[in-house]
């Protein structure tokens, strides 16, 4: 089997694997089950993961390379490289059942904990650097430092997009983060750029529905 090809079968397995963990978690999801999505046998998906925990550490991993791409600094405005980035992840919410597979699997098994706080540190220290990019360039007027915006944001971003999963199947995930951006930009965007970042807002959000058209 060339590499391409096992590369192909191993993204196969981590595509069954999601969809099996998000439909029955991680506790009831069998690799028979697991490889049947795949469409091949238990030997060969053993050949690529030893284990059921295996396979969700790949689940994870694999989620956090599609989430830690959505945040682009190509933008002149780091704030609204920010607001862009919550966008596109919440894209992923709605589209990609490696990255919801991913977050269910950090959340609910204790197994995971330590790549759970890895990725979570990683994300906090990336969202930091913009922050501090953010409060250099003057759009942000705020005593909190670029620390504590990032270590404060990330974990608000997961409660909303956690509990807009919880009550409405995330149909209501664009409008929950319209106001979770609008909660923030009232509170430490300086007066001069506010006006603009709200529109940033509403031009990321406003464009984009709920998978139902809604």
């Amino acid at each position: 089997m060339s590499i391409d090809q096992q590369l192909g079968r191993r993204d196969a397995i981590l595509a069954a694997a999601a969809r099996e963990f998000e439909r029955v978690g991680f506790a009831s999801a069998t690799i028979a089950a697991i490889a049947r999505g795949a469409g091949i046998s238990q030997g060969s998906l053993h050949f690529h993961f030893r284990t059921k925990v295996a396979i969700a550490l790949g689940v994870i991993d694999e989620q956090n390379v599609r989430t830690f791409r959505v945040v682009n600094l190509a933008d002149s405005s780091p704030t609204a490289a920010l607001i862009a980035a919550t966008g596109h992840f919440g894209d992923l919410l709605l589209t990609d059942p490696v990255v919801r597979a991913g977050i269910r699997l950090s959340l609910e098994h204790g197994e995971f904990a330590g790549t759970t706080s890895a990725s979570y540190d990683r994300w906090i220290a990336g969202i930091v650097d913009v922050f501090r990019l953010a409060l250099a360039s003057g759009e942000l007027r705020t005593d909190l430092t670029a620390e504590q915006l990032g270590a404060t944001v990330v974990p608000y971003f997961t409660g909303v997009q956690l509990v807009s999963d919880v009550r409405t199947g995330r149909q209501d995930l664009y409008a929950a983060l319209t106001t979770m951006w609008h909660v923030l930009l009232t509170a430490i965007a300086d007066p001069a750029h506010r006006a603009r970042l709200f529109a940033v807002v509403a031009s990321t959000f406003d464009e984009r529905t709920a998978p139902d058209g809604s």
